[in-house]
């Protein structure tokens, strides 16, 4: 349990005002054992359920950090290589009039953006059909693999794409011939405790006391009521899978980036690998610095921070950490853009000030 902070409560108070769009927001912050609370505004618009720092919510592209744990065992146990290539561990992916077919793409590249692979996001809204509707993974690779690379030459510089993410998906469901769910209910989620974090994909209803999310529509439905603020909760997690799939808490995401910091789930050598072989994010917004093997660096102002961000339809989500996991900051809102218009500046100063004690 946390207790709960004014000064947190004051930051979240801050990113809910007007005019940002978000209803509801918390901070959740530790610093070795102990932890703080502080949250503001609505879990739920239409009920008028207060925030709380201990609902789920969709966590986004955080479930990175996760699949990325995921690979790095099978690298530890010696089933893959990081310079293992694409071509050769999934052979039918590749054919001559898509992006596979030319300079080989490692798994190494795959973790750390650096594949140059189109992300198949930016080619969604032409397929988009419902909000109820099923992604198949196949069919989501196959936008990312349809469309030619960011550039030619993988690992020369950085490119955030979500396709390689299912491409890692696919890899280890391979190599381990289990899904991706068995295999992070197995090796992070029940080792680790996390009762309250799960991988739907077929799944459109949270279970338990969560957070609604909300976000603006009006480009897609332009005839529904409130489209700024619309209640987009039952969109299908299968848009992001390995990607962005998870379903967690505060204190869940708090927990695995301890456990993953403390070298409770990869040995040193790879955790130290995971951390810094980084490649600068050009392009991305402050305050990420680099991008290792499945994990952001920001810069703070007090100091170098691990762990990841998290945008799914509705709901935006920060997790940072210091290099022991002692102190942790997970800053949660839950309104997100279904277009990429940046963190607004409220929010961006909550998470920055609340990890570094600085309100």
């Amino acid at each position: 349990m946390s207790r709960p902070d004014p000064a947190l409560r004051t930051l979240a108070e801050r990113v809910v005002a007007a005019p940002n769009p978000n209803p509801g927001a918390f901070l959740l912050a530790r610093d070795g054992a102990h932890a703080r609370s502080g949250a503001a505004g609505v879990a739920d618009r239409s009920t008028g359920t207060p925030m709380t720092p201990d609902l789920k919510f969709r966590a986004g592209s955080l479930t990175k950090t996760f699949t990325a744990t995921v690979v790095l065992q099978l690298v530890a146990e010696r089933r893959l290589r990081l310079d293992d290539t694409v071509n050769s561990l999934l052979p039918d992916q590749v054919r001559a009039d898509n992006a596979l077919s030319g300079e080989p793409i490692t798994v190494r590249r795959l973790l750390n953006h650096t594949s140059g692979l189109y992300d198949y996001l930016d080619g969604l809204l032409p397929h988009f059909r419902s909000l109820d509707q099923y992604w198949p993974r196949d069919q989501l690779i196959g936008i990312g693999l349809g469309e030619p690379r960011y550039f030619p030459t993988p690992g020369t510089r950085f490119r955030y794409s979500n396709t390689n993410y299912l491409l890692l998906d696919l890899i280890v469901e391979r190599v381990t011939d289990r899904d991706l769910r068995t295999n992070l209910e197995r090796r992070v989620f029940t080792p680790l405790g996390l009762r309250d974090t799960s991988y739907p994909l077929a799944k459109r209803t949270i279970d338990g006391p969560h957070a609604r999310g909300y976000t603006d529509v009006s480009f897609l439905l332009p005839d529904v009521p409130d489209a700024t603020r619309f209640d987009i909760t039952g969109f299908s997690p299968s848009e992001a899978g390995a990607s962005g799939a998870l379903v967690t808490t505060a204190a869940d995401v708090a927990r695995f980036y301890r456990a993953l910091l403390q070298g409770r789930l990869l040995p040193p050598g790879l955790l130290r690998s995971m951390l810094t072989d980084t490649v600068p994010t050009t392009g991305s917004a402050p305050p990420a610095a680099g991008y290792g093997l499945g994990v952001y660096v920001y810069a703070t102002d007090c100091g170098p921070a691990y762990g990841h961000g998290g945008t799914a339809p509705g709901y935006l989500t920060y997790a940072l950490n210091s290099r022991d996991g002692r102190r942790q900051l997970v800053a949660h809102t839950n309104w997100s853009s279904l277009t990429d218009t940046g963190i607004d500046e409220d929010f961006w100063t909550a998470f920055q000030r609340g990890y570094c004690g600085r309100v």
